[in-house]
Order: structure tokens, then C-alpha cells, then sequence
């Protein structure tokens, strides 16, 4: 009974988390080789290649951070599936995994700290405005 509460809370959290993920307010991927966006944005070709530079090294880390997280999600998952559940092993693991799953959330940040920094304040605010008009 209890592996069964501890499972329903840890699904009700993650799926928590997936709201507060997804709510950002710029586009993910490479929009900055969509035509229009590169025409409202005025990018030059130099803000481009920083982008690229930017959204390789990055992704690099993303990738490395959700592999950490995926690892810890499954040995938090072999705890709650043991017989008998070791509250204190449940727990350790499960501050591993929030840790894997801020050190993403800090990743995706640190991106989007560094689109501000190559197309500015103004041009970052318009980005916003016009991802939640696509959205």
C-alpha cells in the first residue's frame, strides 16, 4: 500500500513539473531559421551564428542532463518496486533526482539567458510576445 501512495505522489509532482517546464515564453528549437522570425527579429548573420553556437553548446549539456535524470528516475523507480520500501534510501534518492532535475531546469535557463544576451532586451521581449501569438 504504502509503494502505491509513494508512486501516486511522485506521478502527481512530475506531472507538476511538466507545467512549470513547458511554460516558458520562447520557442524552443532553432527558430531563429524561421524566415519571418529572422525578418521581425532583424537578426544579422553574425546573431545567428552566435545562436548556433549557443543552442550546440547547449544542447550537448541537455542532452548529458536528461540522461542524469532518466538514470536517477529509474533508481528511485527499483526503490519504490523492492518489497519492503527503505524510507531513508527513498528519500536520498529521490533529492538525487530534484538535484538531476535542477540541474536541467538551470541548463534550459542558462539558454535562454544567452538568447537574451546575443538579440537584447527589446528583440527578446518581441520574441515572447510573437511565440505566444504562434502558440
Amino acid at each position: 500500500m504504502l509503494k502505491k501512495v509513494w508512486i501516486g505522489i511522485l506521478l502527481i509532482f512530475i506531472l507538476s513539473l511538466a507545467d512549470t517546464a513547458t511554460g516558458q515564453d520562447v520557442p524552443s528549437g532553432k527558430w531563429w531559421y524561421n524566415k519571418n522570425v529572422v525578418e521581425s527579429l532583424n537578426l544579422t548573420q553574425k546573431e545567428i551564428r552566435k545562436l548556433d553556437q549557443l543552442y550546440a553548446k547547449s544542447h550537448r549539456k541537455l542532452i548529458k542532463l536528461k540522461n542524469a535524470v532518466e538514470r536517477e528516475q529509474f533508481e528511485l523507480d527499483e526503490l519504490l518496486g523492492e518489497k519492503t520500501v527503505d524510507d531513508a534510501k527513498v528519500r536520498k534518492q529521490f533529492k538525487r533526482l530534484e538535484s538531476a532535475r535542477t540541474d536541467l531546469a538551470d541548463e534550459r535557463l542558462g539558454f535562454v539567458i544567452g538568447v537574451r544576451g546575443i538579440i537584447g532586451a527589446e528583440r527578446f521581449q518581441q520574441l515572447k510576445t510573437s511565440y505566444k501569438k504562434w502558440r
